[in-house]
């Protein structure tokens, strides 16, 4: 989709497969404006995640698969099943959940 002014809004090289899901990117293949996210397949708990630290911690040629289990929620400490959340920054700043990925990633 483009902007009135010839802006590109959704870089479609960055589509997400959905019989795939988001598993199969890797912290690399992520856009500027993308953020990740993580939530608790025990107490739904959401939150955005720093994924310049985890790039930097793991590699950033990590697919979110390799990277899932690592997820430990805050809240309730729970290990299990935890899946990614994939975001954008809007124009304004402001954080926009587009998608987020069960815990059992689809191949």
């Amino acid at each position: 989709m483009k902007h009135a002014r010839g802006i590109e809004l959704i870089p479609e090289h960055h589509s997400i497969d959905p019989d795939r899901g988001i598993g199969h990117l890797r912290l690399a293949d992520l856009d500027e404006e993308q953020i990740l996210g993580a939530r608790c397949a025990a107490c739904d708990y959401r939150n955005w995640v720093n994924r310049w630290e985890i790039a930097r911690r793991f590699g950033s040629d990590r697919t979110l698969d390799e990277l899932r289990p690592l997820l430990r929620c805050t809240r309730c400490g729970n290990r299990g099943n935890n899946g990614w959340r994939l975001g954008r920054i809007d124009r304004n700043s402001e954080w926009v959940d587009v998608q987020s990925v069960p815990h059992r990633s689809r191949v």
